[in-house]
């Protein structure tokens, strides 16, 4: 069962896909209109593939047939057909430019609803592919209603993906932003700590400076030119450090605002 709901989520995330064109990428996928099919409907399918001038003469070892078999099943070239598998149709092969068109239709035979693979082979099989594999896949359902159901699930189960997906790329912004707001909080405290052991010092080079001073008889406590430069000093890194103070109160007063 989950073997089949992934293979839905992955035809709706397909679906309104051009045909496939054979490249050196592991072959050229078969598209299928509609998504799940019941027993007796009609299915059509195309593909485009690209042939050198070597691989033109691989047309003429046509007609090549489309072989329905079990999920698990696959049509290898130059081996006989599984025995499983059911011939459901005749591929037309039409020049497109330089590209081949490669088009079939055929009638869903009656089989157990699943995900059954399509492939292509002449008989005996020899070519089953241009360069590369060709290949597809249908849904075959027993209801209306499983058919309507499988839809439902596939498409929730896209939505999910691309909701997760959203969802790991704004926890990665938040975490960016936190480590950035975190940096500048914490050069934002160094810098604060700094200049308050500085404040410290030079009080208490003043505080030795005036106590030197009381034990001189006669003299002022501290030089005048002396106790100038310490109060310039001191003033000068009070306003730095309110400056600061008031910046980070009204960085945070914004932040709370926001």
């Amino acid at each position: 069962m989950r073997r089949r709901i992934a293979a839905v989520a992955l035809a709706a995330a397909s679906v309104g896909l051009w045909p496939s064109i054979a490249l050196g990428n592991g072959g050229a996928y078969i598209e299928f209109e509609g998504t799940h099919h019941l027993p007796g409907e009609q299915v059509t399918g195309e593909v485009y593939v690209s042939l050198s001038t070597k691989q033109r003469d691989l047309l003429d070892r046509g007609p090549f047939y489309a072989y329905l078999l079990p999920g698990n099943g696959s049509i290898r070239e130059d081996h006989p057909v599984p025995a499983n598998a059911i011939r459901v149709g005749t591929f037309v092969v039409e020049q497109d430019g330089n590209q081949t068109e490669l088009g079939v239709t055929f009638t869903v035979p009656d089989v157990e609803g699943d995900y059954y693979h399509v492939g292509l082979c002449n008989d005996p099989c020899t070519v089953a592919g241009f360069g590369e594999p060709v290949s597809g896949s249908v849904s075959i359902v027993a209801t209306a209603r499983e058919a309507s159901l499988l839809t439902e699930n596939g498409r929730l189960h896209v939505q999910v993906s691309g909701l997760k997906r959203d969802l790991r790329k704004v926890e990665t912004a938040a975490e960016d932003q936190a480590a950035v707001a975190s940096a500048d909080s914490e050069a934002s405290e160094a810098s604060r700590l700094s200049l308050a052991r500085r404040v410290q010092a030079l009080e208490t080079d003043l505080a030795a400076a005036r106590a030197a001073a009381e034990d001189a008889a006669g003299r002022p406590l501290i030089d005048p030119w002396a106790a100038s430069a310490v109060a310039v000093a001191l003033l000068a890194l009070a306003a730095i450090a309110t400056g600061r103070r008031r910046s980070g109160s009204t960085d945070g007063a914004l932040a709370e605002g926001a």
